[in-house]
């Protein structure tokens, strides 16, 4: 029961934080470029965690490398005091865009832009009350609004498939960083590698 209570911070429960949290900003590349990358290579440790029963990685850094010799560049941190923040950006030959979950959000370049409700950075305090008023706020609206449309509407949004794909992505770069080494998808769809919770269900009934 104790582990089911910190999932969270048990490995094999959570997927590391990585798969559990990190996913999130990984989806977006994918999103972004369309697909999935083809490797990854990675790096990552334990330094700055050391509570009790807390075996996941405190940092990752990964290259994603996607088709067309487009690089992604990822580093993760969830230790010590700095202020919380989850951003992407991605730079081309006509500008740069930035998408922080508080902040400016827009674009910089021949066609600039910058999205009128951009909030302003907060602490990490907003995070852990969990109360998010940032630029997620109108997001999540939208999001839910289309969901419910697609149901009443009988047009249904089935992205399975890609929430699969994301998260395959960030095992990727879990395993990478694991093995220190590059890891193809292919390999990694090879993969029979399994984790056992060693969880028996039948007596928390």
């Amino acid at each position: 029961m104790l582990r089911l209570r910190n999932w969270i911070q048990d490995r094999v429960l959570s997927g590391d934080i990585i798969v559990e949290q990190n996913i999130h900003a990984i989806d977006i590349c994918n999103w972004v470029l369309k697909g999935h990358p083809v490797s990854a290579i990675g790096r990552g440790g334990k330094s700055g965690r050391n509570a009790p029963g807390d075996d996941c990685y405190s940092h990752f850094d990964a290259i994603f490398s996607y088709p067309g010799n487009v690089h992604v560049s990822f580093h993760s941190t969830q230790f010590g005091k700095g202020p919380f923040e989850v951003s992407e950006r991605f730079f081309g030959t006509r500008g740069a865009s930035q998408s922080p979950y508080s902040g400016a959000l827009g674009i910089a370049g021949e066609e600039a832009w910058t999205w009128a409700g951009s909030d302003q950075p907060r602490d990490a305090s907003f995070s852990a009350s969990g109360s998010f008023s940032d630029n997620l706020a109108e997001a999540d609206a939208e999001k839910q609004k289309s969901f419910i449309g697609s149901i009443t509407s009988g047009q249904f949004h089935n992205q399975a498939a890609q929430g699969v794909e994301s998260a395959l992505t960030a095992m990727l770069g879990r395993r990478a960083a694991y093995t220190g080494r590059e890891v193809t998808w292919d390999e990694l769809l090879r993969s029979n590698e399994h984790w056992d919770a060693k969880i028996d269900i039948e007596k928390m009934v």
